[in-house]
C-alpha cells in the first residue's frame, strides 16, 4: 500500500506541473498581447498632454475618503461609556491605539504621494521651486501664497508670515522666478493644483488628530517609554518608525539620529525631505530646528537640556542606550499580554540621573605634595672595574701632560704663538736640540689594554695568531746555488723535513728501529 500511495502521489504532482504550465502559457500569451496592444498605442499618442495628467489626477482617489479610515475617526472621537467594564474598555483602547499606529504608517505614505502629485502639477510653473524647497510643508505653503503670480517680490510679508520662510529662502525664490522657463498655469490646472494642497492639508489635520489620540493613552501603550522621554515624544517616535514592532527593532544608535532635520546646501531651506519631521515643525508653528551632527527628535528630551552643553552628546547616548531598552520592555509585555508597568521606565531613569551627576561633578584639585627632606650626605657614587676604564679612556695622555708642563729658565720668542704662550711646553725643541718629542717608558699603567670580544671567531683567530711561530726578516724563498743559479725554495721545507725524521727517530712512539738497509 505504501508503494501505491507514493506511485499515485507521483502522478497527482505531475498532473499539477503540466495544470502549472498550461496557465503559465496562457498567462504569457495574455501579457504579450497587452504588450503589443500598448505599443501600438504609444505610436498613435507618444507625447503626453498635461491635461491628460491633469484628468488622471483629478479622478484619483484620496486616501482620506476612505471608509475605514473614517469609522475609526469617528471611534476615537466617541467618548467611553462608564457602563462598559474596566478590561473591555483597556482593550478597546488598545485597539483603537493599534488601527491609529498603523493608519499612521498609511497616512505618512499618503502625505508623500500627494506631495508628489504636487510637484507634478506645478512644475510647467516652476520647475525648480521643489529643489529650491524640499520640505513638502514649506513646498506646499509657498504655492498656496504663489498661486500663478509672477513676481515674487510682491508676497514677501506673506511668504514670511504664512509660508514660514526665512528672508534667504525668500531672496533664493525670487532669483529664481525670475530667471524660470515656467509658464503661466490654465485655470484647471491651476485648480488641480489647490485641490493637491487642500488634500494635503486635510491629510496633515487627519495626522494630527491620530498622533495626539496616540499620545492620550501612550501612558498605557508604552509606560515605560512615555515615563523616560515624555508621551508626546514617545508618540511622534512611534509614528516615525511606523509602530512598536518597527521601533523596538531601532538599535540605540539609530536612535538617536530618528527623525534628524538635515541642511542641505542646495535648497539654503535648512529643512528636511522628511514628512514627519516637516509636520512637527509646523505643529510647532515655525521653522524647525536645523539639528546638530548625529542628533535626531531624541534631543528634544527634558533629560538631555539637563545636562551642559559638554556633556549633550555623551547624554544623547546613555539616553538612547536605556530607551531601546525601555521599548523592547514594554513591547514584549504588550506582546505576551502580561501587566504594562512604568518600574522599568522609573528605574532607567533614575540610572541615567544618576549618571549625569557623575558627569557633572567637579574633578577633584591637584593635591599639592610637600617636598622631600633635603639628603645632606653625599651619594656614593658607582665604582668598580667598569668605571676604571672609562675613566682611563677619557684620561689625559702622557704626551698631553708634557705639552702643559713650563720649562724654567728657557727662552721664548719675541713673536708669534711664543709671545701668547701658545707653546708645546718640554715638547718644544730648544737650542741644543733637546726637548724634541720624548719616548715615554713604557709601564703597566701607560699602556691601555685593548678589549677584545669573547667571541668564537676571535678566539679561532688568537688561536692562529698563537700557533704560526715569527719568522726572521731577513728569510727569503730565493737562494743562488752553483748549478742553477737562481732557484725559489721553501724556507719551511728543510724545517720540516728535520721535524719529520725527528719525530720517526726520536719520538716517544717510535720504539726500536734498525738504521741498517732492509735485506732484499
Amino acid at each position: 500500500m505504501a508503494t501505491e500511495t507514493l506511485a499515485d502521489s507521483l502522478l497527482d504532482d505531475l498532473d499539477d506541473l503540466s495544470d502549472a504550465e498550461e496557465d503559465q502559457n496562457q498567462e504569457n500569451a495574455v501579457a504579450i498581447d497587452e504588450i503589443n496592444n500598448s505599443n501600438d498605442s504609444s505610436n498613435h499618442d507618444d507625447v503626453i498632454n498635461v491635461d491628460d495628467c491633469s484628468s488622471s489626477a483629478s479622478n484619483k482617489k484620496w486616501f482620506i475618503d476612505d471608509a475605514k479610515l473614517q469609522t475609526h475617526l469617528a471611534a476615537i472621537e466617541t467618548p467611553r461609556t462608564l457602563s462598559m467594564g474596566a478590561n473591555d474598555n483597556d482593550e478597546q483602547q488598545y485597539q483603537l491605539m493599534t488601527a491609529s499606529n498603523k493608519f499612521l504608517i498609511t497616512v505618512q505614505n499618503e502625505l508623500h504621494r500627494i506631495h508628489q502629485d504636487l510637484i507634478a502639477a506645478y512644475r510647467p510653473k516652476f520647475p525648480e521651486l521643489d529643489e529650491l524647497l524640499p520640505n513638502p510643508i514649506a513646498y506646499k505653503n509657498s504655492i498656496k501664497v504663489i498661486q500663478n503670480a509672477t513676481d515674487l517680490t510682491l508676497f514677501n510679508d506673506q511668504l514670511i508670515s504664512e509660508a514660514k520662510l526665512t528672508p534667504n529662502q525668500i531672496i533664493t525664490l525670487s532669483v529664481a522666478s525670475s530667471t524660470t522657463q515656467g509658464e503661466v498655469l490654465e485655470p484647471s490646472q491651476l485648480q488641480l493644483v489647490n485641490n493637491c494642497i487642500e488634500c494635503m492639508e486635510q491629510t496633515q489635520f487627519i495626522q494630527q488628530k491620530l498622533i495626539l489620540f496616540v499620545e492620550s493613552h501612550m501612558e498605557r501603550l508604552a509606560p515605560s517609554v512615555s515615563i523616560l522621554i515624555g508621551a508626546s515624544l514617545a508618540a511622534r517616535m512611534i509614528a516615525t518608525a511606523g509602530g512598536m514592532a518597527e521601533l523596538c527593532k531601532i538599535p540605540s544608535c539609530n536612535l538617536q539620529v530618528l527623525g534628524q532635520v538635515k541642511a542641505t546646501s542646495a535648497s539654503r531651506a535648512g529643512m528636511g525631505t522628511s514628512i514627519a519631521s516637516a509636520t512637527a515643525a509646523s505643529n510647532a508653528g515655525g521653522n524647525s530646528r536645523v539639528s546638530k551632527p548625529h542628533e535626531g527628535m531624541l534631543a528634544e528630551c527634558d533629560l538631555y537640556h539637563r545636562v551642559p552643553g559638554y556633556l549633550q552628546r555623551k547624554a544623547l547616548k546613555v539616553i538612547a542606550a536605556k530607551l531601546a531598552l525601555a521599548i523592547r520592555c514594554d513591547y514584549v509585555n504588550l506582546e505576551s499580554g502580561r501587566k504594562r508597568s512604568n518600574e522599568s521606565g522609573k528605574k532607567f531613569r533614575a540610572e541615567i540621573e544618576r549618571k549625569f551627576a557623575k558627569l557633572e561633578e567637579p574633578s577633584m584639585a591637584p593635591v599639592v605634595k610637600a617636598l622631600p627632606k633635603p639628603d645632606m650626605e653625599t651619594k656614593k657614587r658607582r665604582g668598580g672595574k667598569r668605571m676604571r676604564l672609562l675613566k682611563e679612556q677619557f684620561s689625559e695622555s702622557e704626551m698631553m701632560k708634557q705639552a702643559n708642563r713650563r720649562g724654567f729658565s728657557t727662552e721664548s720668542g719675541e713673536y708669534g704663538d711664543d709671545a701668547m704662550g701658545l707653546t708645546l711646553g718640554l715638547l718644544e725643541k730648544t737650542k741644543d736640540g733637546s726637548g724634541a718629542i720624548r719616548h715615554m717608558a713604557g709601564s703597566a699603567g701607560n699602556k691601555r689594554k685593548i678589549k677584545q670580544a669573547n667571541t668564537k671567531a676571535a678566539r679561532k683567530k688568537a688561536a692562529q695568531m698563537n700557533a704560526v711561530g715569527q719568522t726572521n726578516g731577513l728569510a727569503s724563498s730565493m737562494i743562488f746555488t752553483p748549478v742553477q743559479g737562481l732557484e725559489l725554495v721553501n724556507p719551511d721545507a728543510m724545517r720540516e723535513k728535520v721535524k719529520s725524521a725527528n719525530n720517526k727517530w726520536f719520538s716517544d712512539n717510535s720504539g726500536f728501529q734498525s738504521a741498517l738497509p732492509k735485506k732484499k
